[in-house]
C-alpha cells in the first residue's frame, strides 16, 4: 500500500464512522416519532436531522481539500492537526444539538470553520506557488 495518503484514509475513515452513527440516530428519531417525512414540529428529530445534515455540509469539501493537501505533500504535521480539530468541531457540533448546549454549538462551528480557512488558504498558496 502507499504511504501516500493514509491521513485521508484515517480521516476519511473516522468522518464515515460518525456519519453513519448520525444517520442510526436520525433513522431511529424517525422510527421514534412515527415521522416519516420532515419534522412536523418534534425537536427532538429536527435536531438529530440538523446534526446529521450539518455534518453532510460541510465534510465532503473538507475531505476534498484534504486528500488534495496530503497529494501536494503538506506537512503530515499540518494535516493531523487540521483533521483534528475538523473532526472534533463536528462532533462538538453534533453533541450540542443533542444535549442544547450552545456553547458546544458555537465551539464545534469554531472548530470547523478554522480548518476549513486554513484549508483554503492552503490550496491557494499551494496553487500561487
Amino acid at each position: 500500500m502507499s504511504f501516500m495518503h493514509t491521513l485521508s484514509i484515517i480521516f476519511c475513515a473516522a468522518c464515515m464512522i460518525f456519519y453513519f452513527l448520525l444517520s442510526v440516530n436520525a433513522s431511529l428519531a424517525r422510527k421514534n416519532s412515527k415521522i416519516v417525512l420532515g419534522e412536523k414540529g418534534n425537536e427532538n428529530l429536527a435536531r438529530a436531522v440538523r446534526a446529521h445534515g450539518n455534518f453532510a455540509e460541510y465534510t465532503p469539501l473538507f475531505l476534498i481539500s484534504f486528500v488534495l493537501l496530503e497529494s501536494v505533500q503538506v506537512s503530515k504535521d499540518y494535516l493531523v492537526w487540521v483533521g483534528i480539530f475538523f473532526l472534533l468541531g463536528r462532533i462538538s457540533h453534533a453533541y450540542s444539538m443533542f444535549a442544547k448546549k450552545g456553547l458546544f454549538r458555537v465551539s464545534g462551528m469554531i472548530l470547523t470553520f478554522v480548518p476549513y480557512l486554513a484549508n483554503i488558504a492552503n490550496l491557494l498558496i499551494v496553487y500561487f506557488k
